[in-house]
Formats: structure tokens, C-alpha cells, sequence
């Protein structure tokens, strides 16, 4: 994405509805996790059962370059609502 959002979460869930199911089983993994884990391709796509190829799939409908853009904006948004206190 061209500009990066503080909280990735309302746009994907902005972009909810344009999903397929396995794609909202990875969209609600994010929007609903709360714990600090692995977030690496393996470890996310073995815990959802899903491929990791998906995971890449998922980022690129949400505008990223790649699983690792939206990792990376990901957990900048969770660390600032962290910071916060949120």
C-alpha cells in the first residue's frame, strides 16, 4: 500500500464482504487476535491450516505487496494500540 495505516484491522474489515471463506478465516485470525505470537507464514498458515501461499494471496486482496508488507503493518498498528493502552 501506498500509504501505510496505523491499524490495518477496519480495512480489512472494510473489505470483509469481498472475501472468499478462506480468506475470511485468515481476515478473522487478524481482526480477532489478540495474543503475541509467531507470525510467520508457517506458523499462521499451520495454525489455520491454510497455505502459505494464501496467506500471500490474502495480503495482495488488502492492497500489500506481500505477507511480509502486511506483517510489518500489522504489528505496527497492534504495537501503537498497545502504546496507547487501547
Amino acid at each position: 500500500m501506498e500509504q501505510y495505516e496505523k491499524n490495518i484491522i477496519p480495512h480489512i474489515e472494510s473489505i470483509y464482504n469481498s472475501f472468499t471463506p478462506l480468506e475470511k478465516t485468515i481476515a478473522d485470525f487478524f481482526i480477532n487476535n489478540t495474543e503475541k505470537i509467531d507470525l510467520s507464514s508457517k506458523s499462521v498458515s499451520s495454525r489455520l491450516y491454510v497455505s502459505e501461499a494464501s496467506l500471500s494471496r490474502f495480503a495482495k486482496k488488502c492492497g500489500y505487496k506481500g505477507y511480509r508488507e502486511f506483517l510489518f503493518c500489522y504489528e505496527q498498528g497492534r504495537s501503537e494500540e498497545r502504546r496507547v493502552g487501547k
